[in-house]
């Protein structure tokens, strides 16, 4: 085991450890002043900057404000204050609660605050993800939104999916996310919180908003932290935590919801993937691959990949061998992963095999994002669309036909909606 951890960790390099997201310059950002403004400068007030997550029992938040002030927290259940705290005079707060509660409303911000930030949690487990699911009337698809917050609420007001305070106006709508919402940009955590009210709101409705797991999830859960902005990262340092701990598996809220999410869905006959199906995952139904990716995930070894001391123990605790602690490697990291496969994008020479998928899932079109390509686009006579687009200026819509076929749209800035046609060019 001690001997094959290492040949995996040398096949991509050495990785920086777990703590150097601490180590991350953060000189330089300041607050905004108009919050209604368009920001020059980042903004960490609010979920821009909210870490919620539990100490065993207890629920722990963390929040920014703009200036060194007091704060404030307060638990709502049922619309009643059963806790506040205040907190010393700085710009990072820390709340302590005890609650038994399936949901709380946290209340936080600078004590005395005309306005504070409220943000509901949900505090019993989330639900597993459902990865067989009907065909519903419309399909809104997104490649790698990489904390690109801007860019997601431009594309869902124009879509019809928002209103002007972000709340769901989509109805019976679905709504998939491809993976990456984390790493590059820099309102990764203000996002991920959209995302996880927005997913409540839509079901409320009738609809439905997929979140579906990238390489880029699994990689800062691992703790490899090469693509975190330096925005980002001051929101870790600032709360004195390394970055991973935000999006933690199994301690943070954000993290366990991330880690609750399908990495391979069918939806209808659109079989659904950040990265695509490769050769050694024919073998695997949606549901088998779902089973394998909730049992991973939630192992220890997950977030230790990149932690020297914790691969040393690991080596002599484990009751794996190496075949086993490869197999999860690969399944999570290596080219082949559904996470990260890209040949069905980077060639057009796939054809037979990419029927091969898709009657093996029982699917008509495979849809995928990681791999750029310059416009999204169709392929292999529309059996596969890639939705990771260089320009992100647009949005895919699919609307189911009478006859069961889908019409397919590409939704621009404007929100004018044109017919698909065939991808122009692969990116770099």
């Amino acid at each position: 085991m001690r001997r094959r951890a290492g040949a995996m960790r040398t096949g991509r390099g050495r990785r920086r450890p777990v703590l150097a997201a601490c180590a991350l310059a953060t000189v330089g950002f300041g607050w905004p002043g108009d919050p209604e403004a368009p920001q020059a400068v980042p903004r960490f007030e609010g979920e821009y900057g909210l870490y919620v997550g539990w100490d065993g029992p207890t629920l722990i938040v963390r929040w920014l404000t703009r200036e060194a002030t007091p704060g404030v927290a307060r638990a709502i259940v049922d619309g009643r204050v059963v806790s506040e705290q205040t907190t010393r005079s700085g710009d990072a707060h820390q709340a302590r609660f005890r609650l038994e509660a399936p949901v709380v409303t946290i209340e936080y911000g600078a004590e005395g605050a005309e306005h504070l930030h409220r943000t509901e949690i949900l505090l019993d487990p989330p639900p597993a993800a459902a990865v067989d699911l009907p065909a519903p009337d419309s399909v809104f698809l997104f490649g790698d939104a990489h904390g690109d917050l801007d860019h997601v609420l431009q594309m869902l007001a124009r879509a019809g999916l928002i209103d002007v305070e972000t709340r769901w106006t989509g109805g019976h709508a679905t709504v998939a996310f491809l993976g990456d919402l984390l790493d590059r940009g820099d309102d990764v955590t203000r996002l991920a919180w959209f995302l996880y009210r927005l997913e409540r709101e839509a079901a409320r409705a009738g609809g439905r908003v997929l979140t579906i797991l990238g390489n880029h999830e699994v990689m800062v859960m691992a703790g490899d932290i090469r693509y975190v902005s330096q925005k980002e990262a001051a929101i870790a340092r600032r709360h004195d935590m390394t970055y991973p701990r935000l999006f933690h598996p199994s301690s943070s809220v954000l993290g366990r919801w991330f880690a609750s999410k399908a990495g391979l869905v069918r939806l209808g006959d659109l079989l659904l993937a950040h990265g695509g199906v490769s050769p050694p995952y024919l073998d695997y139904s949606v549901g088998s691959y779902q089973d394998s990716l909730g049992a991973f995930i939630s192992e220890p070894l997950l977030t230790g990949w990149y932690d020297d001391a914790f691969l040393e123990a690991f080596a002599h605790e484990t009751t794996l061998d190496s075949a086993q602690v490869q197999r999860r490697y690969d399944f999570f990291f290596a080219p082949e992963s559904v996470l990260w496969y890209r040949d069905l994008v980077l060639t057009d020479t796939l054809g037979a095999y990419l029927d091969t998928v898709l009657d093996r899932f029982d699917a008509a079109v495979h849809v995928v994002g990681h791999t750029p390509v310059r416009t999204i686009g169709e392929r292999y006579d529309g059996k596969l669309i890639a939705v990771e687009s260089l320009d992100h200026a647009g949005l895919l819509f699919l609307e189911r036909r009478p006859d069961g076929t889908w019409g397919r749209y590409l939704i621009d800035l404007t929100g004018e909606r044109r017919p698909l046609g065939p991808e122009s060019g692969r990116g770099p």
